[in-house]
């Protein structure tokens, strides 16, 4: 093993974020050669800024499906271009990055918002393959409840909406040929996370 690209995605309240923080801190404790950047999209550039901002002030969810389309894609090629591929290529130790979200939410979000599913597929096409990513998976009321207790919520997290959103998660295993391992989400956090650390000891 020398460099590993790891991603967890998947619909919000699926847990991405204590995945990500308990696999970090399960690698940081590991092995003293691994170096570890553990970063997440929409990233914090100026991209990254323009998608919060329009989340945070629209309410349709149908809504700026091809703007998303184009803003994730531009704020994805300088995420690769000045944050990952940099890191990866380091020449010591082992690298491993953890990120949070990638092309899989934006091909399974946009798809739902109404773009092709090719258009959106095409837009990603280009960008590094992660070594593992993992779908969050969980039934969409389950996902409403969870975002609803952190006070959160954003415009897809509609009901109907979300339920076709999961549906196009779960395609992109057949539709995109990545190594995609599906884990349940709706399970207690510690079992969540005994899978997710299964498959990636796999790969050390």
């Amino acid at each position: 093993m020398k460099n590993l690209f790891i991603v967890l995605d998947g619909m919000d309240g699926a847990g991405k974020g204590e995945m990500i923080e308990r696999l970090h801190n399960y690698l940081f404790k590991k092995s003293k050669k691994y170096r570890i950047l553990t970063t997440r999209e929409p990233t914090y550039g100026k991209h990254g800024k323009e998608i919060r901002e329009m989340l945070k002030q629209d309410k349709d969810p149908k809504s700026n499906a091809k703007k998303y389309l184009e803003l994730f894609t531009k704020d994805r090629k300088e995420h690769l271009e000045k944050t990952i591929i940099p890191f990866l290529a380091h020449d010591e130790g082992h690298n491993l990055v953890l990120c949070d979200r990638y092309y899989y939410s934006t091909i399974a979000f946009q798809h739902t918002q109404g773009l092709p599913e090719k258009e959106c597929v095409d837009a990603n096409k280009n960008f590094l393959k992660p070594d593992i990513a993992f779908i969050l998976d969980l039934p969409a009321d389950i996902a409403i409840e969870r975002v609803s207790r952190r006070g959160e919520k954003e415009k897809f997290e509609e009901l109907e909406f979300m339920r076709e959103l999961r549906k196009n998660f779960l395609k992109l295993k057949q539709i995109l040929g990545d190594n995609i391992i599906v884990i349940d989400a709706s399970k207690p956090v510690e079992g969540v996370f005994e899978s997710v650390r299964k498959e990636v000891d796999k790969l050390l």
